[in-house]
């Protein structure tokens, strides 16, 4: 109960602020006759519509909402985003001047977990020029409609969507100084999300054959000279993911402590970690659970021809 009275208060806030609010809600029937008790006056609650045929239930209930409303600027959030009527207004204005708004996230509150999470983040904004990957984004429902649908078979659905826009010749504004609260996972979710977001990253072959090889380098290393040389390489290993950190963390100060920069080596563990994880339910699996479906394809089509 105190989840759905969460939303509750979100929805109104978000009406209060001027918003359509409609939640497409993929839930069971008794669990949507719940929330539509709480929230039914809040929002425009429905269901996802059958006729999409995505194994990525996300992205049917995207496009259930696209079909449903009139509103030329739209934005999406998954159920952890959190906007403020700030955000919202922000949001709308960079509309004017993009097709799709791709903004950033941070994570409050933080228990060590989302530390670790936020310390990813900064690893890829300070690798990547268009910063970290988020759970939210804003796009103008006329190019939506130009552009089509874009592969929901896939994972990794947020940023497919972003890059089937930018294949499709659509302006994408890119705002990495325009941060959107997202709320940590409990720890048994983040556990599940450890070898799946790892899977999300198999397209990315040189970061995961990186990820791969850094437990392995470190044996042999190990083996061969000793365990100085090992310690030295895993030391080396944690100053070059904090130093990434501190680059990342540039422009981003109010939302992200200093000592969040330290969780980066964890992370790097985890990932390396992790990657095996993944590579257990690809080979044995041949995909990775996502409900009652098992999806083959962390990223789909638009994945690479986007990143180009």
């Amino acid at each position: 109960m105190a989840e759905l009275a969460d939303f509750a208060n979100y929805f109104q806030m978000l009406a209060e602020a001027g918003c359509e609010v409609l939640v497409v809600d993929g839930s069971p029937p008794n669990v949507f006759a719940e929330n539509e008790r709480v929230w039914g006056k809040l929002c425009r609650h429905v269901t996802v519509d059958p006729q999409y045929p995505y194994l990525n239930g996300k992205v049917n209930g995207i496009h259930t909402g696209v079909a449903l409303t009139d509103c030329e600027r739209i934005i999406v959030g998954d159920d952890d985003i959190r906007y403020t009527p700030e955000n919202v207004a922000r949001m709308v204005a960079l509309l004017e001047q993009y097709e799709l708004v791709r903004p950033q996230n941070y994570f409050k509150p933080l228990p060590w977990w989302g530390r670790l999470e936020a310390a990813r983040m900064l690893l890829n904004r300070g690798i990547l020029p268009t910063g970290d990957y988020p759970g939210t984004c804003g796009f103008r429902r006329s190019t939506m409609l130009r552009v089509g649908h874009y592969d929901g078979d896939v994972l990794f659905d947020n940023e497919e969507m972003v890059r089937h826009f930018v294949v499709k010749g659509a302006s994408i504004g890119y705002a990495t100084d325009f941060f959107i609260q997202k709320l940590p996972p409990t720890l048994q979710k983040w556990w599940e999300q450890r070898p799946r977001q790892a899977y999300e990253d198999f397209v990315m072959r040189f970061k995961t054959t990186l990820f791969l090889a850094l437990i392995p380098v470190g044996i042999l290393l190990a083996w061969l000279w000793g365990t100085k040389v090992a310690l030295g390489y895993g030391l080396g290993v944690a100053i070059a993911s904090i130093l990434i950190a501190f680059k990342g963390r540039s422009g981003a100060e109010p939302f992200f402590p200093i000592n969040i920069c330290f969780f980066a080596p964890l992370w790097v563990m985890e990932r390396s970690l992790s990657i095996y994880w993944a590579g257990y339910w690809w080979l044995v699996h041949k995909g990775y659970p996502f409900g009652d479906k098992v999806i083959a394809k962390g990223t789909g089509r638009d994945w690479i021809a986007g990143a180009r």
